[in-house]
């Protein structure tokens, strides 16, 4: 059944769980509200692909198009950041990323450009604009299997468009984790990029 506008923009969600073992429903901690699955790992020790992350807690775009690095950017285009409700909820009330916390980071080309610089106009303005997914990153807290990157786990199921790899190993720790443990904000997450995390002020009555 499809569901409401107004309850897929209330739901839009990096991906974080508290829990990394695959049960059905767990507490989450003093609130005592139900908390999604954590990362799920098959018998080969790779991590399951994430389902469902785009109805997640949507936290951030940042963009790195590619006609303004070079032509071949990094990670090209809008990262589109999602994390599940309730370690939403736990970050919120802690400042905390709970243990289990999976992130999922979904690239998304830009519109065909018609200026040098990548760009294109559109009735808005000229600027940037979504297209085609393009890959799928995920990472997951867990200090008992990555502590030897920080506590965090780092997974790429594919830079192209979908479908993505059903399942993928942990990359090496230079090919993501480095990056994160040398420039990243806060508990290898790159927070000050995703201004969602913070409290939206209430209007004065």
């Amino acid at each position: 059944m499809k569901q409401p506008v107004t309850s897929c923009l209330t739901t839009l969600a990096v991906a974080a769980a508290l829990t990394l073992q695959p049960v059905a429903a767990q507490n989450d901690g003093a609130a005592g509200l139900p908390v999604d699955s954590g990362a799920k790992y098959n018998d080969k020790g790779e991590l399951m692909q994430p389902r469902g992350f785009r109805e997640w807690v949507f936290i951030g775009s940042p963009l790195t198009p590619n006609a303004l690095n070079g032509g071949s950017a990094g990670f090209p285009e809008f990262h589109n950041v999602y994390v599940s409700p309730a370690a939403y909820r736990h970050y919120q009330r802690t400042g905390e990323w709970p243990e289990g916390t999976v992130l999922v980071k979904e690239l998304q080309l830009t519109r065909t450009a018609t200026y040098a610089d990548g760009s294109r106009n559109e009735p808005s303005g000229r600027g940037y604009f979504p297209s085609t997914p393009s890959g799928l990153d995920v990472s997951v807290k867990d200090s008992e299997r990555f502590a030897a990157t920080s506590n965090w786990g780092f997974f790429n199921f594919g830079h192209h468009a979908p479908p993505y790899a059903g399942a993928a190993q942990a990359a090496p720790k230079d090919a993501c984790a480095g990056c994160h443990m040398s420039g990243a904000h806060e508990d290898m997450v790159f927070s000050d990029f995703y201004q969602q995390l913070k409290p939206l002020p209430l209007a004065s009555q």
